[in-house]
């Protein structure tokens, strides 16, 4: 792959046309098969996804915790739930607000990549799948909290709101005509 090819694909991550007065048919055929958002292999340049959705799912998981280190360490709210109708209750820990924010968020990041290496309407599809789970996940705090369903409802909420929102990132619609998507 040529040198030039390899600066183009560092523009098109950055979002900026290159020239391509310069280039060769050969180099021209290339860029135009590099997908938006992608950067040709072999060039050392990163998908922006590659950074910012594990930040998506840590700042996920993050406000989760905070709002947790808000409600039951510094207000003395008390997260009480059964896991199980009728089984035993158990407190809710910091560390499993973290943890299932940290697992939500990599399960939906796994089947968004899956998607979109299927379909052109990954993003659509994936809000879709991952609004339906959020609402399902609701029956939890609903069904088997004792007490704190309102603090339990809004990590829930939270959690969901971030992910639903960042982790695809921003869809092709809200480009523009002529301008690369964003690899989200």
């Amino acid at each position: 792959m040529s040198r030039r090819l390899r600066d183009i694909g560092a523009y098109r991550t950055v979002g900026r046309a290159p020239s391509v007065s310069h280039m060769s048919s050969h180099d021209t055929a290339q860029l135009t098969a590099v997908t938006p958002g992608t950067a040709p292999a072999g060039t050392g340049v990163r998908r922006a996804s590659s950074v910012r959705r594990p930040l998506v799912v840590a700042g996920a998981a993050a406000a989760a915790f905070l709002i947790w280190m808000i409600a039951v360490p510094a207000l003395g709210a008390d997260l009480v739930v059964r896991e199980t109708p009728g089984s035993a209750t158990t407190q809710v820990s910091g560390g499993a607000v973290l943890s299932s924010a940290l697992v939500a968020g990599f399960l939906g990041w796994a089947l968004l990549a899956a998607l979109e290496r299927r379909t052109r309407l990954a993003a659509t599809l994936w809000r879709c799948i991952a609004a339906a789970v959020a609402l399902v996940s609701l029956a939890g705090p609903l069904g088997l909290a004792v007490s704190g369903t309102g603090v339990l409802l809004g990590l829930h909420v939270v959690v969901a709101g971030i992910l639903l929102v960042a982790l695809p990132g921003r869809s092709t619609r809200s480009q523009g005509p002529g301008r690369p998507a964003s690899s989200g």
